[in-house]
């Protein structure tokens, strides 16, 4: 691994103030005011280092605002119950409007325990709904995998302040809570289409006011008006739903037509424009509502102007920034496949061997304050969650660079492999789905959220500069190492090889020690194709592993030997 050169990588105030830029802009969306000035900006930047050849799609959406920043609740929203106005801490993203003057209905509490209410009970309401509590223990993997801290495969300090598969104390980190509150809305809010008849909807959340305050969430289908209140508001609101008290709801929505796009820019290295060029694609996603959680084209921005003072004769590959803004759209990456960079332009994607996703960088943790009924900086960094196919070189990397550069609170899973504890591992959610589609090697950082990180209001407070600094540079060299490397040693291949084997059934003919066996032949082989021996390897591939997968595997060994034979086509191309 050759080190990155710590005089080219970017400066921790030049990302503070990258940052302080995107503060002023608000939320970035299609349709925004900020969304073309920060499309430009990022465009400019990379512009600025060295990247050419913009390559970008148009398309018309139909987007949605509420115009509630910079002044929350400032004519947009409300809530009254017997003339009293109560606080609202957000509104369900792609809700319908109520129109400026709001609407006023008996409030009914539909409790979601028992199931959908009878048909034309909710007809005319306002209805109320209580976010359901964290399940009781035992855990299952679903939420396992979200809402608690997990094994890993490497870990670096400080370490969390709470124990593996418990639930976190909200008052001490409150990413695990928002998220639990974010997703179960995911749940609820799909019922409202319906709700036949209902003309407004609560949610009470058991978040504080803070914690809640310009919280975005996204949705697939398009609720009717729906806001959501705080845990001390929710009481109030509970009570009196219950006893069928009259609400007035107002949430000023709009949906409107606008132009949408996204680009491509290219890092030309040494082959650019021919045949033998390939390409190291950095995906970064930009539509969202709060600073951090679309800021990975900042930490693309550092990365570009890292390789700007490399010769382009010495970047031995392409690289590739892919600026997408289909992340909060309706239906998101996948209900808008059509218009995804790569599908319109297939001539990018055939040359691409491995892709970077990057979002949610330079977190610092949030506490909820329940005495103040407010969020709070802790001052501690957030968890910086990445993720790398199951390929040694791949995994070695990532944890070599996170080390190398002091990255603090990295927590690196690598898919399907067990963690340093044996335990339940869960998975990084990383990246937009193309990142995922492109069928290569995939490697990435998905942070913390939501936090302090998915909110409108949620600026530099929560923004640790030092912090965004070591992840651009844990990704520049990254970067760096698939950039010098023969892509045949994060071809996908690998990945599909070690995951066949570790999904083959357990039967008769095979035990757990005669799969390890397995694995540890195809660790062994893959040194071999680290080391650049590809007619050795292939060898070795197409003998001693084909025979003791065939071996082991008796009659069940049909997906592992159609991943070993990929293998082996891919290495041929080598030599």
């Amino acid at each position: 691994m050759k080190k990155v050169n710590p005089e080219f990588l970017m400066t921790a105030a030049e990302g503070k103030a990258w940052h302080e830029y995107k503060s002023t802009l608000g939320p970035i969306y299609p349709g925004y005011d900020s969304f073309i000035p920060y499309m430009n900006f990022v465009r400019e930047k990379l512009e600025g280092y060295g990247c050419i050849d913009y390559l970008d799609h148009h398309w018309q959406m139909e987007s949605y605002i509420v115009k509630d920043w910079p002044n929350h609740e400032e004519e947009v929203m409300g809530l009254k119950i017997d003339g009293k106005a109560l606080p609202v801490g957000t509104f369900c993203m792609l809700s319908a409007s109520t129109g400026a003057d709001g609407v006023e209905a008996p409030m009914v509490f539909w409790d979601i325990t028992k199931g959908m209410p009878p048909e034309g009970s909710m007809e005319g309401k306002i209805i109320v709904i209580d976010t359901p509590p964290h399940p009781e223990k035992p855990y299952k993997p679903a939420y396992l995998g979200s809402y608690v801290i997990t094994d890993t495969n490497y870990r670096s300090d400080p370490q969390p302040d709470f124990e593996m598969f418990e639930k976190p104390d909200p008052t001490i980190n409150c990413s695990w809570n928002n998220r639990w509150n974010f997703f179960a809305w995911w749940d609820l809010i799909p019922l409202c289409p319906n709700m036949g008849g209902a003309k407004a909807m609560i949610i009470c959340s058991d978040m504080t006011k803070g914690a809640l305050h310009g919280l975005y969430d996204r949705q697939k289908v398009r609720p009717l008006p729906t806001i959501v209140v705080d845990r001390v508001t929710k009481k109030e609101v509970l009570e009196a739903a219950k006893a069928g008290k009259t609400a007035w709801v107002k949430l000023d929505s709009k949906f409107f037509w606008t132009d949408a796009y996204n680009y491509f820019m290219f890092q030309p290295g040494k082959y650019y424009g021919t045949d033998k060029d390939e390409y190291v694609t950095v995906n970064i996603h930009v539509d969202a509502m709060s600073l951090t959680q679309d800021n990975g084209s900042l930490g693309a921005i550092g990365i570009a102007r890292y390789f700007s003072h490399i010769p382009q004769e010495e970047r031995k590959k392409t690289i590739v920034y892919c600026i997408d803004s289909r992340h909060f759209i309706e239906g998101f990456e996948d209900g808008n496949f059509q218009h995804d960079p790569y599908v319109v332009h297939p001539e990018v994607k055939k040359k691409v061997v491995v892709t970077v996703g990057l979002e949610h960088m330079g977190e610092m943790a949030a506490r909820e304050n329940y005495e103040l009924n407010t969020m709070e900086p802790t001052g501690m960094p957030e968890f910086s969650f990445m993720k790398a196919d199951d390929n040694d070189w791949c995994a070695q990397h990532l944890i070599q660079a996170a080390a190398m550069s002091g990255l603090e609170r990295a927590d690196i899973k690598v898919d399907g492999r067990p963690g340093i504890h044996g335990a339940y591992k869960g998975w990084v959610r990383a990246i937009q789905a193309s990142t995922h589609k492109l069928g290569v090697c995939v490697i990435g950082e998905a942070g913390n959220w939501p936090g302090a990180h998915t909110q409108t209001y949620s600026t530099m407070q929560y923004f640790g500069e030092k912090k965004f600094r070591d992840e651009v540079h844990t990704w520049t060299q990254v970067v760096q190492d698939l950039m010098d490397t023969d892509s045949i040693v994060y071809n996908i291949c690998w990945h599909n090889l070690n995951t066949a084997i570790r999904k083959a059934e357990a039967d008769k003919h095979l035990t757990s020690l005669q799969k390890e066996g397995l694995l540890s032949e195809v660790s062994t082989i893959f040194g071999f194709v680290v080391e650049g021996e590809y007619e050795f390897a292939c060898k070795r591939l197409d003998g001693s592993c084909r025979e003791a997968i065939n071996y082991c595997l008796k009659n069940t060994a049909g997906d592992c030997i159609m991943a070993l034979d990929k293998c082996i086509a891919e290495l041929k191309k080598w030599f």
